[in-house]
């Protein structure tokens, strides 16, 4: 399997890890105690360092790509285009959230949440329109 394909699984399984412990901090902070929600931000930070590092491999394996991004426009790329930007947003939210908001149910970690649920939606919009390539890349037998 090449390279890139071993990357894209990273990506599906820390994305995945990472949405799904972002929603549940998100509800530990309105029905857990405080140490509940801090464990989880904790488990959710940690998770985002190991998907930040699977990023940046995934963006320098494109580079030649993400050069082009505004070159010659399609669906595809706007799409490209708007997770690149939503992705720097929650990455921003999520520093300043982590620094100066490091509690539950702040407005930052509010906007974080709904910028990361924005996130999700569009790499998932992206997942799907590129099944084929990547269920072929890893070996999975098409119908």
């Amino acid at each position: 399997m090449k390279p890139l394909f071993k990357t894209d699984i990273a990506l599906v399984i820390l994305g995945s890890a990472s949405l799904l412990s972002g929603v549940a901090c998100h509800f530990a902070g309105h029905f857990f105690s405080q140490s509940t929600w801090q464990y989880g931000s904790l488990a959710h930070g940690i998770i985002n360092i190991a998907l930040l590092c699977a990023i940046a491999i995934h963006v320098k394996q494109h580079w030649g790509w993400f050069k082009g991004l505004i070159k010659k426009p399609s669906f595809t790329k706007k799409i490209a285009f708007f997770i690149t930007l939503s992705f720097i947003a929650v990455c921003i939210s999520g520093i300043i959230t982590l620094l100066f908001a490091n509690t539950p149910n702040t407005h930052a970690g509010l906007i974080h949440f709904g910028l990361g649920l924005l996130f999700s939606l569009l790499v998932i919009i992206h997942f799907i329109s590129r099944w084929k390539v990547f269920s072929k890349g890893i070996g999975i037998r098409q119908k």
